[in-house]
């Protein structure tokens, strides 16, 4: 059995091949904006206000423009609508260089480019979730997730830190210099992908298309339970509000917060490389629940120690869980998911993704306001495996699900 990720996606798909170089480039890329972005509002104004006002001009469009973006990636060639929305945020990071270069730049300007790249990615990320599971069979998905894994892991671990270094070095205009450069590196890859028309008898995108996918979601146990659970952990279990007050009581400084910030990509890069028995799990709903018992018991052990090097340990333990629970939850989703259907529900799913941290950061900030922090964290972990417990109760057929199951 292997036990280095499972290469067999990219070798076997020249498409799957060219989705993965292509999101892979421009997902380091965003992640460098995304640093980028929050620092020059700070930079121009001075106002923490004004940076927590740039994640709600960037939340509000992520949320709403998912389920459209869902409906338009079930009725449209998936290959044009990829092209098309990349050509967008090209335009998005090219007009952010050359603000940045302006000597007075506009601060609302910022907004606007901010609230258009995340409505952009919301419409893009059903596209290629709904793209992927054209390409491979469903024995190869979890290999292929667990690639989409590194990518997204390295991204985020990097992608700040290279971030910071070229606006140190370089300034500002150069950081969105190299999102420009990593989009047009994708286009390269996306228009060498096949055409990939609608099903036959595809809905047209509308309000109706869209309350279908929302009745087919409403009437599945399983999608819901995958929705679920990541929310589940994501909202109690994901203490990313209260890395600044735990690095103050660990007794670190700005060094210790920035290592856990790190910590949970971290530990998802490394489970991500070391991937290749995924493939070979045949009860992936049991190994969902079991990633997000592990998740709550990391969480938990790190709210309890005082050790630094121990809650670093743990949150990584965490980050390696939740990888393989996104592995399996995404292959799950992609195989009990309609083809005419799967981008309206890969849009429901970054709604989830996206508002869940965001509602994560809220309790826990409330909790470790009212009862302290470590309280916060081990009843949030703690609440991860209570919930994982009940989901295998409540919903057997989630539970049971493998790879033999039936639509």
């Amino acid at each position: 059995m292997p036990l280095l990720v499972d290469t067999t996606p990219l070798r076997v798909s020249p498409d799957f091949r060219r989705l993965w170089l292509g999101q892979g480039v421009s997902f380091l890329g965003s992640m460098i904006t995304a640093a980028a972005l929050p620092y020059q509002v700070f930079h121009e104004t001075g106002s923490s206000l004004a940076v927590g006002l740039l994640g709600v001009a960037q939340l509000l469009p992520l949320l709403t423009f998912s389920l459209i973006g869902g409906a338009f990636a079930d009725s449209i060639d998936k290959r044009k609508l990829l092209l098309g929305v990349n050509v967008a945020a090209l335009a998005c990071s090219i007009a952010l260089v050359a603000n940045a270069s302006l000597p007075d730049p506009k601060v609302w300007l910022l907004y606007v480019l901010g609230a258009l790249t995340s409505g952009i990615f919301a419409v893009s990320y059903p596209v290629t979730r709904s793209l992927l599971p054209l390409l491979l069979t469903q024995e190869l998905r979890p290999a292929a997730y667990s690639l989409q894994a590194i990518y997204g892991s390295f991204g985020m671990m990097a992608g700040p830190a290279v971030g910071g270094l070229l606006i140190g070095g370089f300034g500002l205009a150069a950081a969105y210099s190299v999102d420009v450069g990593t989009y047009a590196l994708a286009l390269v890859a996306f228009a060498g992908l096949a055409p990939s028309p609608p099903v036959d008898g595809a809905q047209r995108a509308s309000r109706d298309s869209v309350l279908q996918g929302l009745r087919f979601l409403r009437g599945h146990s399983v999608v819901m339970s995958v929705f679920g659970v990541d929310l589940l952990a994501m909202v109690f279990g994901m203490p990313r509000a209260l890395f600044p007050a735990l690095s103050e009581r660990l007794g670190g400084g700005p060094g210790l917060y920035g290592l856990l910030v790190s910590s949970v990509a971290a530990g998802a890069f490394v489970a991500s490389l070391g991937s290749g028995w995924t493939a070979r799990v045949r009860h992936q709903g049991r190994a969902v629940l079991v990633a997000v018992a592990v998740w709550g018991v990391a969480i938990a052990i790190a709210g309890l120690s005082r050790a630094p090097v121990v809650v670093l340990v743990m949150f990584a333990a965490a980050g390696a869980a939740d990888m393989i629970s996104g592995v399996y939850r995404s292959a799950i989703a992609a195989d009990v998911t309609p083809d005419d259907l799967r981008g309206r529900v890969s849009g429901v799913e970054i709604a989830v993704y996206a508002g869940g941290p965001v509602l994560g950061d809220v309790e826990a900030g409330v909790v470790g306001g009212l009862v302290g922090v470590p309280f916060a964290i081990v009843s949030g972990g703690l609440a991860c495996i209570a919930g994982a417990a009940v989901f295998a109760a409540a919903v057997p057929s989630f539970s049971r699900y493998s790879t033999a199951s039936r639509r």
